[in-house]
């Protein structure tokens, strides 16, 4: 009896693994920049960069491969060095690259494609008499250290036109960089900080009247340094463009550009074709001199409707250019104060959007948009306001003819100053922003992204879905549910997704306004935004790209083990408890869900979690009374979720033993001897519901031999020592006897009997 309540564990099989896989962060980029139609190897810095697996990046046609040749290439967590090849025809830009390793995928670095070759910073130019050496044209990857000064120098002819950019906001540096050009003597030839179009980066041109040297001086505007400071110093003879002109282009065609820009005088018109089935909203370009040292990129927006442009003059009512609503139209302030005027017909009724677009495809102007009636009366304005650029949704009071006034917010003008007005009918929808710009998820599991939503006049269910890595995604809390603007989905990720493995996805919002299928993707602007130190404009072919990175399957993080094991139930009580015990680790100490499973028929469980803190919960049974003695295996489900993971571990060799209420032994102490008395021992094995006191007698005694007729073991107590006497008459030889014990179960007598055993009496 005593083995059914000796205490043992039943452990789930549990492999140890690290729980929280280490995904690999990139710093930065030594060169920061890839030159296209040749291989060039570029060292990404980082953290837990050991054992990569793959790059991804959107550099058209980009070959990217381990470095060669290079001892203990991809072995350090610190460094790894990758070979980018690219194409010739691989415009010059700016683009995204992420790393992954079987833990998972790194955050989303930005990398130039450069046609200017790259020299490093020797980081012993703080003077001027210590200036680096370059030769132009040339690239300079440096990092600005604090309180302190880059200088380089470089010799030029007289007459020699030189252009000098540095590139680090809008690469992602925390630097706000200013670059002053120098004489011999120190004296200050150029300066530039801020340059209206290209943010809080700077550039300028330069014509020398004498031959000698020249110096460049690079600093942080704050004098503020530390090696996320970092810059590219471009230097050559290419353009200073800020956009094309005009800004868009209908795809399939094949405009004829101009283009615009503080320095872009001399580049000649060009024709661009702007592909058919481009899948993008922003067609890279670059232009150069014909003689020049260097390109300079471009963005031509790729749209799906017609494109106007203003015919000049139209700064008055009067001359206004008649546009077609719902299309796009492309102008240009071209001094200070110039205003341009569209005229177009409106019905009564009609709504339309007026979309200003500026800063955010490099033009330096903050638009101030006006609406007219015929009578020359305002209707409605609007201006930009932060990183916003300003917008018109108006609905028109009747049927005439109105007029949309441009011009810059502060009255600024010049060839530079272009904009694009996006004219189109207002439609209910709403538009979609994902919380980050990528999510780590293990094998197998789950990953969670909180999605919010601004609504135009639709209140409805939002249905979210997952886009570009294929099937098999499953999908809870996807819907934002009506009346409401955001919700946390969360994503379990199909098996066939393997470590290591780096994917790119978006997330889709679906819904049914009135007759019209509406669809938008999720942008991540914020988060790239936050990612790249606060740059306003992040380039627009990477909003919505989440990287998707995955690592190995989720480590265990409990344990779980049920005792007493077998689980004694007692027969006439009908009722048993055990305990459930959890050995959590890796930090993990939640609640745990329990679940029974398998249970005889009749048989049901009362279940409680293990509650957080808590090492153990108690589970009690309750069935029939009259269930046959023996073993019957069950289930114990234990479920978690740590760091967003959900776990189950099941104890599925856990066995309910039927026994008696209760089983009583016998043990004489040795042989008895004829006119003499002998001990011996009553044992109780009793269930927790036979817990009262005993009645005990002994059966089976022979003449010649006496017991008490009655012995009442105690509540608590579990065994007692009763004196047998033997006459001088008893029998000899082996006798057998018993012990009957009675006690209450649930109210009811119960009485069992001991096996037999043999009492030796002697002479």
């Amino acid at each position: 009896m005593k083995q059914f309540l000796t205490a043992a564990l039943v452990v789930a099989a549990i492999t140890a693994r690290d729980v929280a896989a280490q995904p690999p962060s990139l710093g930065y980029l030594n060169p920061s920049a890839a030159l296209p139609g040749q291989a060039t190897d570029l060292t990404l810095l980082g953290g837990n960069l050991a054992s990569p697996t793959t790059v991804w990046s959107n550099m058209p046609g980009a070959k990217i491969e381990l470095a060669p040749g290079i001892d203990g290439n991809g072995a350090k967590a610190d460094q790894v060095v990758y070979r980018f090849t690219l194409p010739a025809e691989t415009p010059v830009g700016i683009y995204g690259l992420r790393l992954a390793t079987g833990k998972g995928g790194s955050n989303l670095r930005l990398v130039m494609v450069d046609d200017l070759a790259s020299v490093g910073d020797n980081g012993n130019n703080k003077t001027m008499p210590a200036a680096q050496p370059v030769n132009v044209p040339t690239a300079v990857d440096g990092a600005c250290e604090a309180e302190s000064y880059d200088f380089y120098k470089f010799t030029a002819t007289a007459g020699q036109q030189i252009s000098v950019e540095v590139v680090a906001r809008r690469l992602g540096s925390a630097l706000d960089p200013v670059v002053r050009l120098l004489d011999a003597a120190g004296r200050e030839l150029a300066y530039s900080d801020d340059e209206p179009g290209i943010g809080a980066d700077c550039r300028f041109t330069h014509q020398f009247a004498s031959p000698g040297d020249y110096y460049l001086e690079v600093r942080d505007i704050r004098y503020q340094g530390s090696p996320n400071h970092r810059y590219r110093l471009r230097i050559g003879n290419f353009p200073l463009v800020n956009t094309p002109f005009p800004l868009g282009a209908p795809k399939g065609s094949t405009p004829k550009l101009a283009v615009a820009g503080p320095a872009a005088a001399a580049v000649a018109p060009m024709n661009v074709t702007v592909p058919a089935e481009f899948s993008g909203g922003q067609l890279p370009m670059a232009v150069k001199f014909p003689q020049g040292q260097g390109s300079s990129p471009l963005t031509l927006i790729a749209s799906n409707s017609p494109e106007q442009v203003e015919f000049e003059p139209n700064d008055t009512p009067e001359t206004a250019t008649t546009i077609a609503a719902a299309w796009s139209v492309s102008g240009r302030l071209h001094a200070a104060k110039d205003r341009d005027y569209y005229e177009f017909p409106a019905k009564k009724g009609e709504r339309l959007v007026f979309a200003g677009r500026t800063r955010s495809i490099g033009s330096p102007s903050d638009l101030f948009l006006r609406i007219y009636n015929a009578a020359g009366g305002l209707l409605v304005e609007a201006e930009d306001a932060g990183t916003e650029e300003g917008a018109i949704n108006f609905t028109f009071p009747e049927d005439g003819t109105y007029r949309l006034m441009v011009e810059d917010l502060l009255h600024r003008g010049g060839p530079e100053h272009c904009y694009r007005i996006e004219i189109q009918p207002y439609r209910a929808g709403f538009t979609l922003a994902v919380e980050a710009e990528k999510y780590d998820v293990p094998r197998s599991g789950v990953f969670t992204a909180k999605v919010t939503s601004a609504r135009r006049d639709y209140n409805g269910p939002i249905t979210l879905s997952v886009a570009g890595a294929g099937d098999g995604f499953v999908l809870a809390n996807n819907v934002i549910p009506e009346g409401k603007n955001e919700t946390v989905m969360s994503v379990t990720v199909p098996a066939r997704l393997e470590p290591g493995q780096l994917h790119t996805i978006q997330i889709i919002g679906q819904a049914k306004i009135g007759e019209a299928e509406v669809r938008s993707m999720a942008s991540t602007l914020a988060a790239l935004r936050k990612e790249w130190n606060g740059l306003p404009y992040p380039p627009a072919a990477l909003d919505g790209l989440v990287g998707l990175g995955v690592g190995p399957v989720f480590g265990d993080f409990f344990q779980l083990a049920v005792e007493p094991s077998p689980v004694p139930f007692a027969q006439v009580a009908g009722a048993a408890s055990f305990n459930v015990k959890a050995t959590k680790s890796n930090g993990f100490d939640d609640v745990i869900t329990l679940a029974v499973d398998g249970l005889p028929p009749g048989v049901t469980a009362t279940v409680a979690p293990i509650a957080k803190g808590q090492p153990q919960a108690t589970i009690q049974l309750a069935g029939p009374g009259s269930l046959a003695e023996g073993d019957y295996r069950f289930r114990v489900i234990g479920s978690a979720s740590f760091q967003n993971q959900p776990k189950q571990v099941i104890v599925d060799s856990a066995v309910l033993r039927v026994v008696r209420p209760f089983e009583v032994s016998i043990a004489p102490a040795g042989p008895v001897k004829r006119g003499a008395n002998q001990k011996v021992k009553l044992t109780v094995a009793r269930t927790a519901a036979a817990a009262g006191a005993v009645t005990l007698r002994l059966k089976n005694l022979p003449s010649g031999m006496n017991a008490p007729a009655e012995i009442t073991l105690a509540e608590g107590k579990n065994e007692i020592e009763v004196e047998i006497a033997a006459a001088v008459e008893a029998p000899l030889g082996d006798i057998g006897i018993s012990a009957v014990a009675t006690t209450k179960v649930k109210e009811k007598q119960v009485t069992i009997e001991s096996p037999i055993v043999a009492l030796a009496v002697v002479q």
